[in-house]
């Protein structure tokens, strides 16, 4: 556990980093494109080449390969090897195929991605679309490497990696662009998907892994990961299959629908990727030996940990945004952006955020979830679970924005996700026996919910107290206010932890104390 620990904060520390970065770009294209028709194309453009990529690859071929190659991997090492290297050359072939398939069929595929685009707005996506098919292949091999180096429990080279990616296409918006214009920022992302797949590269060689001396399909832990992968291709992402319905749906109403929904679903996945990833990618392959020794009692108890250790962190997170949702969007987006990003831009923007809050408990929870179902080797019910999903997140979304607008094409989003990790949760727990260490789970989440209500109503009250103090026209006055809140909120939360006698809010305490400590000292 001190391991897993360790491991967890390291990838959560250079998540981090790649947010601060990913707010980076999204405060340059704020910048210079505001919330309008050249970040609606931009945005679009992503959506073909990325589709192919997550229902082909992201949290595919990952949770497939993993536990087949860990089973090899202690019995027979070479084996495994052979395995790996026959995946990454066949994924490499099939891969090239479909992005040249892509590239050819793009100006067709646009027209289904936005129907309501004008013609020159649909010639201008195809047209970056095609440069971004080559980031399907190359992220495709480095999911692949990513995979192998968590297998052997080894987190930092892929923790880099989008680091590397991010400070690409920063180089591609500065440098490129006023160059090139958009295609020089498709450029710099292609550019950056290489560099994601080297900077893993000699991590994987210095393992010893020969990855391309072998090619034979024929092989029966080849054969086992393709069982296991063929399903899960139904099961792409809800919050990846979201932007595309975001995109089709949007390109038919008010301009700027797109890149608003864009700006909302990036900023509330800050937390999403700082600590649900961190804790689904390091949880897995620790969930995956549970499930190969059979050790049913030892998963339960640490999925169900591992959850509340989540929960514990991102409930009070979406209070947060929920309640300082203007402050983000302004802080990030808005206040720094001049007149391209406008008011408007921002009130839009801030209730896309809003709606995306409500669900965010919900987003964190379904990768560990998933993966507690891949570690069981069990890929048939996500599947299900998130096709139904999309299909409701279709049906909202046309009912909510017929009649509500564009911005509740998130609320459509956060519905559908509250569905799916409902119908993951109960299904699990009839899985493992119909119990997941319930009453555990149950009032440590009471508890956390507690504590969570009292800090947003103190964050709520500490704005209008905070506000008669500043200057609320200027980016100092809003930062003023909104780190005022989120201090108090910090406070009340780890005080309303106590009242309630909460474990997690006394552990925090104490790391906050030692870390307050070493930091006098320095």
């Amino acid at each position: 556990m001190t391991t897993l620990g360790r491991s967890t904060l390291m990838i959560a520390v250079f998540t981090v980093l790649a947010k601060v970065l990913g707010l980076g770009i999204n405060f340059s294209l704020a910048h210079q494109f505001g919330a309008g028709r050249d970040l609606d194309v931009y945005v679009a453009a992503f959506r073909i080449p990325d589709f192919i990529f997550n229902l082909l690859i992201s949290g595919t071929l990952s949770v497939a390969f993993i536990p087949v190659f860990m089973d090899y991997l202690n019995v027979d090492p070479k084996r495994a090897f052979r395995v790996t290297s026959t995946v990454f050359n066949f994924t490499f072939a099939a891969m090239a195929a479909v992005s040249f398939l892509g590239f050819l069929l793009a100006p067709f595929l646009v027209r289904f991605v936005v129907p309501g685009f004008s013609p020159a707005q649909q010639a201008e996506t195809a047209s970056l679309s095609r440069i971004l098919m080559l980031s399907p292949l190359l992220f495709s091999l480095s999911s692949i490497l990513t995979s192998i180096l968590h297998s052997y429990k080894k987190f930092f080279m892929p923790a880099v990696a989008p680091l590397v990616y991010n400070l690409s296409i920063l180089s591609g918006i500065f440098f490129l662009y006023p160059r090139f214009g958009l295609p020089g920022i498709a450029w710099g992302v292609v550019a950056g998907a290489a560099l994601h797949f080297l900077t893993q590269l000699p991590a994987v060689l210095k393992l010893g892994l020969p990855l391309f001396s072998h090619f034979d399909l024929s092989d029966p832990g080849v054969r086992k990961i393709g069982k296991l992968f063929a399903p899960r291709i139904l099961g792409i992402d809800l919050g990846q299959i979201s932007l595309l319905i975001a995109s089709v749906i949007g390109s038919t109403l008010a301009s700027g629908t797109i890149a608003v929904y864009y700006y909302g679903f990036n900023l509330e996945t800050v937390p999403l990727g700082v600590f649900a990833l961190a804790f689904s990618i390091t949880a897995f392959p620790v969930l995956s030996e549970f499930a190969a020794k059979k050790d049913y009692g030892g998963f339960k108890t640490f999925l169900s940990r591992t959850m509340v250790q989540l929960l514990f962190l991102i409930i009070p997170m979406s209070v947060l945004l929920l309640v300082l949702r203007a402050q983000i969007v302004r802080l990030i987006l808005g206040a720094l952006s001049g007149t391209n990003f406008t008011f408007e831009d921002t009130r839009r923007t801030a209730l896309v955020l809003g709606f995306f809050a409500i669900s965010l408990f919900a987003q964190a929870l379904i990768p560990l979830v998933a993966r507690a179902f891949y570690a069981l080797q069990n890929t048939v019910i996500p599947v299900i679970g998130g096709a139904i999903a999309i299909v409701l997140n279709i049906i909202f979304a046309y009912l909510l924005t017929r009649n509500f607008g564009g911005e509740t094409l998130a609320l459509a989003f956060s519905l559908a996700a509250i569905f799916d990790v409902v119908f993951l949760f109960l299904f699990l727990r009839r899985k493992l026996g119909g119990d997941l260490a319930d009453d555990f789970l149950f009032l440590r989440v009471i508890k956390i919910s507690v504590a969570s209500a009292v800090m947003g109503t103190c964050v709520y009250l500490s704005l209008y107290a905070i506000a008669p103090f500043v200057n609320m026209n200027t980016y100092l006055g809003i930062l003023l206010q909104g780190a005022g809140a989120v201090l108090v909120g910090v406070l009340t939360y780890l005080f309303a932890g106590f009242v309630v006698d909460l474990p997690e809010a006394r552990a925090s305490t104490v790391v906050l104390k030692a870390w307050f400590k070493k930091f006098l000292r320095v």
